[in-house]
């Protein structure tokens, strides 16, 4: 449930990560490629025989791949939502207008930063 300190996009995003995010990834090949070719290196990591301590280090490597490559999923979503915002709104305003902004009046750096 939502706090009064949530951010409505921050409680939007939430919901379709642990919601709609399963079910796309469940029908994505690429990613279940993908997801096949780990768990086939985690067998093959398994019947290594590696001592206990290098499986720690092997552990601890491997955890902060995926913390990192999370947070990069994570922080590329949230981009993504932004840009479809600030596409959206420049649509509305074009609709409503009728002008388009040039190149030269439109940066990165002036839209949405996380």
């Amino acid at each position: 449930m939502a706090t009064r300190d949530d951010n409505l996009l921050d409680v939007l995003m939430e919901e379709r990560i642990h919601k709609g995010l399963e079910k796309a990834l469940n029908d994505n090949e690429l990613y279940k490629s993908a997801q096949k070719e780990v768990d086939e290196a985690i067998n093959k990591l398994e019947k290594a025989g590696l001592s206990r301590e290098q499986n720690k280090v092997v552990d601890k490597a491997i955890s902060a791949a995926n913390a990192s490559g999370a947070a990069y999923g994570a922080t590329a979503y949230r981009q993504g939502f932004y840009d479809g915002i600030k596409l959206m709104s420049e649509v509305d305003r074009v609709s409503q207008t009728g002008e388009i902004l040039d190149k030269q009046n439109f940066s990165y750096e002036n839209s949405i930063v996380l």
